[in-house]
């Protein structure tokens, strides 16, 4: 297998090296940025001026490409929170119409209601999904408890 580095033809570039970048993982590519931008705006990792050989697992068995909606609400509140739960359960997750909850800045933010951001909908890999429906029941059942 032929390095990314290979593939590169911009001597002026560089690139984030960071496999579990974000950006890596959606696009299959390492980030390239120009010459000057010393720190990748996706993940913060320092950016090099070449990439070692490419030693990653194939992105046909590290990605996902079929995703289904497991969670929709109106409620920023609730999108804060289950933001939360997927990440600290390391659960791939993509989200639209989150962003329009943003438009409140400020430490209340997320308590505020914005009645024109819509629904937020949250979307995650097709083979994860029955899993992440029954955390979220079961993170539902355990706070109905208190």
């Amino acid at each position: 297998m032929d390095s990314i580095v290979t593939r590169r033809h911009n001597p002026f570039a560089m690139y984030c090296s960071n496999s579990k970048c974000p950006d890596n993982i959606a696009t299959g590519n390492h980030g390239e940025y120009v010459s000057g931008v010393t720190t990748c705006p996706v993940c913060g990792e320092y950016l090099v001026d070449t990439l070692p050989p490419t030693t990653d697992i194939p992105r046909e068995q590290d990605h996902y490409t079929d995703v289904e909606p497991v969670f929709e609400t109106a409620d920023p509140t609730e999108v804060v929170v289950v933001k939360g739960l997927l990440e600290s359960e390391g659960i791939p997750y993509v989200t639209t119409g989150a962003e329009k909850f943003d438009a409140f800045r400020g430490a209340l933010s997320p308590m505020r209601i914005n009645p024109k951001a819509g629904i937020a909908i949250f979307l995650v890999p097709t083979p994860l999904a029955d899993t992440v429906r029954r955390l979220l029941d079961d993170f539902e059942n355990e706070e109905s408890k208190y």
